[in-house]
C-alpha cells in the first residue's frame, strides 16, 4: 500500500509540474512583436582609422526570454572565414521606469537605463532610454526604440 501511495503521489506531481507554466504572466505586446530574424548590416568608424567606415554584414535573432525581457542574438561577417557572435539581453521594468542592458557572456557589461519618455499614437509604441556609463557622468548615450505593428 505505501508503494502504491508513493507512486500515486508520483505520478500527480509529474502531471501537475508542466501546469505551473500555464500560469505565467503575458508577454509585453510591443517586447513579443519584436521577436524575429532581421539581416542588414553594422555601419560603424574603424577603431584604428577614425575615417574609415566599415561596415559588416549582420543577422540578428530576437526572442523574449521573459514577459519583459528580449535576448539577442548577433552574428556579424567580419571578412573570410570570420564569423563573429555576440550577445544581448534587455530587461523592461515599466512600472520602474528602467532597462537594464546585459552584453557578452566572457567580458559581461550592465547598464542601466532610465527610461524618459514612452509614448503610443495609434499602433506605433516609442520608447526613449538615457543612461551614463558610471552613473556620474554628464554625458548620456540615448536610445530610441520606435515599433509600429500592423
Amino acid at each position: 500500500m505505501p508503494r502504491r501511495a508513493a507512486l500515486a503521489l508520483l505520478s500527480l506531481l509529474v502531471v501537475a509540474l508542466p501546469a505551473f507554466a500555464l500560469y505565467d504572466p503575458k508577454p509585453d505586446a510591443t517586447l513579443a512583436a519584436i521577436e524575429d530574424e532581421w539581416r542588414g548590416s553594422l555601419t560603424y568608424r574603424d577603431y584604428s582609422d577614425p575615417d574609415r567606415i566599415v561596415t559588416l554584414p549582420t543577422e540578428l535573432f530576437v526572442t523574449l526570454g521573459s514577459p519583459q525581457e528580449l535576448v539577442m542574438h548577433y552574428i556579424y561577417d567580419d571578412g573570410p572565414g570570420k564569423v563573429v557572435h555576440s550577445y544581448e539581453t534587455m530587461r523592461f521594468d515599466f512600472d520602474g521606469g528602467r532597462v537594464t542592458w546585459i552584453s557578452g557572456i566572457k567580458e559581461r557589461t550592465e547598464s542601466t537605463g532610465r527610461i524618459v519618455s514612452e509614448s503610443r499614437e495609434g499602433a506605433t509604441r516609442r520608447l526613449v532610454i538615457e543612461s551614463t556609463d558610471d552613473g556620474k557622468s554628464a554625458f548620456r548615450d540615448r536610445y530610441e526604440f520606435t515599433r509600429a505593428t500592423r
